[in-house]
């Protein structure tokens, strides 16, 4: 059985989009030959909502170097601003700032030191075989390639998010000179997006490493329990329009979107279509986003009689909660940021399995459209046009059935995302990575 140590700011059993990712991996790896054993911050002291997992505690190695400061920013920002929770935590974050300054501690450098302290001390009671890094941080792969240097192992960069700037179909690399030096170093490197990857490969950063996409997965399993709460389509309150509503053509739609949404996903567009639907009289549409939204979205909804009698914004509820919403839904919304190109958000592989059809909202180019079409799950429309958002609606409101029925019979294409399978296909690159490392 090989072993690789992986660091990482976002340790599993975290709570985080990349935490998730690994914690669905780490149980089925030991079937494709492999352990990962991740190295990180103890996510009882810097996740809002830690989830265990499996094998937390036989794969998993909590570094407690987490700044007093850190762990109430994060409290923090999970708040709504100006609530007293919100204000408590932003004060005892500033005095900890306050603390920590006077005596020229750094929470990011601490938490760095802490990450190699742990790997160190982690290698010395189990024998490794590779040591990799997350990014991001990119700081992570530099202290995580020094570590494979102390310990005499080959050393692998993993890249879930790219390193530097990003706009509409381009990619400016943040010192690409330390990134080439980087990869140069490495026995591999794996992408979590082809774009991302061929980005690399285009600005000359990857040179002869070999390097591979792997996506994100879905865990395999019973369904969840049935949903309990009051029906989706119920509202909380339901205050007049400003006019006399045209009658329902439609049938009723509801969407449910999981996770955060800062303004570098805006929402905007959405809500131009959302209002549109309202004035043309489309049927009853509900929209159910649950995780924080950025401050300047909640207040055009608050203020808009047509988006609050539709959107509702609720707090982050745990993964098993998440999946009865998504089965209960008509469909998963997933956005994605314009300048985001290259991404492949978590929350489209962790609902695969659901007949649920998906709306994704992104750029045009971003990978997620192909592979979305492959599975013929949804729909894709560009995130920046409130036309094309809301043709799709009028679309899924009409083929939302029709990708229910077709769901079945895609069981084999949808299956190659499943947790064992992707955990397979990292067995097999880390193989040939060692590979390539002893052959001449």
């Amino acid at each position: 059985m090989a072993r690789t140590l992986i660091l990482s700011l976002q340790p599993p059993g975290g709570g985080g989009v990349q935490a998730r990712r690994y914690a669905k991996l780490l149980p089925h790896l030991p079937a494709a030959g492999w352990e990962f054993h991740v190295v990180g911050p103890d996510p009882r002291l810097d996740a809002v909502t830690p989830e265990p997992f499996a094998g937390q505690e036989q794969f998993c190695h909590y570094s407690r170097w987490v700044s007093r400061s850190r762990r109430c920013a994060i409290r923090k920002n999970r708040r709504r601003a100006g609530t007293p929770l919100h204000l408590w935590f932003g004060l005892r974050q500033l005095i900890h700032l306050r603390l920590e300054g006077l005596d020229g501690h750094n929470p990011q450098t601490h938490a760095l030191e802490g990450l190699r302290a742990m790997a160190l001390e982690t290698a010395a009671t189990i024998p490794f075989d590779l040591v990799a890094g997350i990014c991001p941080d990119f700081l992570v792969l530099e202290i995580a390639m020094e570590v494979a240097g102390q310990l005499g192992k080959p050393f692998v960069a993993i890249y879930d998010d790219p390193y530097g700037h990003r706009e509409k179909g381009l990619f400016h690399p943040a010192h690409p000179e330390r990134q080439r030096a980087v990869l140069a170093a490495a026995a591999g490197a794996v992408f979590a997006s082809p774009l991302t990857l061929e980005r690399y490969r285009q600005q000359g950063l990857l040179g002869s490493t070999p390097a591979r996409f792997l996506p994100d997965c879905f865990e395999e399993g019973a369904q969840p329990p049935p949903l309990t709460a009051p029906p989706l389509t119920a509202t909380r309150t339901a205050p007049a329009a400003p006019v006399e509503p045209m009658a329902e053509t439609g049938a009723p739609l509801t969407l449910f979107h999981p996770g955060n949404l800062g303004p570098w996903r805006p929402i905007e567009p959405l809500l131009e279509a959302v209002r549109r639907w309202q004035l043309e009289g489309n049927g009853a549409l509900r929209i159910l986003l649950y995780g924080y939204l950025y401050e300047a979205a909640r207040t055009t909804i608050r203020s808009d009689p047509y988006l609050r009698n539709v959107i509702r914004v609720e707090a982050a509820v745990s993964n098993e909660r998440s999946h009865q919403l998504a089965e209960a839904a008509d469909a998963l919304l997933v956005l994605i940021g314009p300048r985001h190109t290259d991404n492949l958000p978590s929350k489209f592989f962790e609902y695969l399995p659901h007949a649920t059809p998906v709306l994704v909202a992104g750029p045009a180019g971003n990978p997620l459209q192909g592979i979305l079409e492959d599975l013929h799950k949804g729909l894709y429309c560009d995130i920046e046009s409130s036309t094309a958002i809301f043709d799709a609606l009028v679309a899924l409101q009409r083929q939302a059935g029709g990708y229910r029925e077709r769901h079945p019979h895609n069981r084999d294409s949808i299956g190659a995302y499943a947790a064992p399978q992707v955990a397979r296909a990292w067995g097999v690159a880390f193989d040939r990575f060692l590979a390539d490392r002893r052959t001449p």
